[in-house]
């Protein structure tokens, strides 16, 4: 047996390099089908198994005769935010993969009641058949692999549960095992309460889309599909693009979220604003001054006016700064004017209002 144990490790050494590639093509394509399919998620970890690691293997299983039959030696970790998107994430995996059902464990059908603990899926897979005709893929073909699949709590469990050194209930001693019980299911109560409330806020933002923005707060939701739904935003930005000659467009969720974070901030610090409906009605009062604020802002701040032209984002809810710009402008509230440029100097500040109310001040008085 000893002299297996050494041909598994030559043979493991020999292939190592075909391991670690294969290893980095695996993480690529998981994000690439979880981008694809619009599955969030809050990490891939990917990892070929250690020569240490795979001779304990070895001795502990004493049953290996081929490389091939041992499933793990590369291994990936997703880790979602939500146990329903592990759902979302396993069906992908049985969609996109060739599976070993056999060897293929969900390791909650397998808990015990007074179990306590978190377990994930821990799927073995190989390339499908049509991936595997790919060139890239053609080398791999006859390689199998783990995808665990966990949620964000799940992990935390599990990593803590390692650092304290207890893998089974068994193992705990009688006078913790209580206290070990009570952690892990206020951990699960709370996984299940995080899903809950996910497809709350969906189910909340779906009856907005559909009802409309009368009587609705202003909050991160609501004010983003005020951005994607609004008319008025629309033919602001189509007057911009035109003026300004920009002819790239994009959209960036990053660039949208940070915009929201701001302006809620400054909806809720200067203003008066409660509710969406405000924000529509300040537009369309405002809406032709906003335009030829927006367009001689960009001449007037020419660093600005260029990363329009390299890479104007569409529907990412600047124009609502501007809005609010006006607001404040109309108002001579220079507070809430400096609020917009939260990474400038105070000299740098007061120069980007001045200029501000000096451009106002043209276009209000033609």
């Amino acid at each position: 047996m000893e002299n297996n144990k050494h041909h598994l490790i030559a043979e493991y050494e020999k292939e190592l390099k075909q391991y670690e590639n294969f290893s980095d093509k695996m993480d690529i394509l998981l994000k690439e089908l979880l981008e694809q399919e619009k599955i969030s998620y809050h990490s891939i970890e990917n990892r070929v198994k250690e020569k240490s690691s795979l001779a304990k293997k070895i001795d502990g299983k004493n049953k290996y005769q081929d490389l091939s039959e041992i499933t793990d030696i590369v291994g990936c970790r997703i880790i979602s935010y939500f146990e329903i998107d592990v759902e979302k994430i396993v069906n992908l995996i049985f969609k996109e993969f060739k599976i070993d059902e056999v060897n293929s464990i969900d390791k909650k059908k397998i808990l015990d009641p007074d179990r306590f603990g978190y377990l994930s899926y821990h799927i073995i897979c190989s390339i499908n058949d049509e991936r595997a005709q790919l060139r890239e893929y053609k080398n791999y073909k006859n390689l199998k692999f783990e995808i665990q699949v966990r949620t964000i709590l799940q992990h935390a469990w599990a990593e803590i549960e390692h650092d304290i050194g207890y893998k089974s209930n068994i193992a705990v001693p009688r006078e913790f095992r209580r206290k070990f019980s009570r952690i892990a299911s206020i951990l699960e109560i709370a996984d299940d309460e995080f899903s809950r409330l996910k497809l709350d806020i969906h189910n909340y933002v779906e009856t907005i889309s559909k009802q409309g923005f009368e009587n609705i707060d202003i909050n991160a939701e609501s004010l983003k599909l005020f951005i994607e739904q609004s008319y008025d935003l629309e033919e602001i930005e189509a007057y911009i693009i035109e003026k300004l000659e920009l002819k790239s467009v994009a959209f960036s969720e990053q660039m949208q979220s940070a915009n929201i974070s701001l302006f809620l901030n400054i909806i809720n610090t200067f203003t008066t604003f409660k509710e969406i409906l405000e924000i529509q009605n300040s537009l369309q009062k405002h809406k032709e001054l906003i335009k030829k604020f927006i367009v001689k802002w960009a001449h007037a701040r020419g660093k600005l006016l260029e990363r329009f032209r390299e890479n104007f984002e569409q529907k990412d809810g600047f124009i609502i700064g501007y809005a609010l710009m006006i607001e404040f402008l109309e108002t001579n509230h220079k507070e809430g004017l400096g609020a917009f440029f939260p990474s400038l100097s105070i000299p740098e500040k007061n120069e980007a209002v001045a200029l501000a109310v000096h451009i106002y001040k043209e276009i209000t008085s033609n």
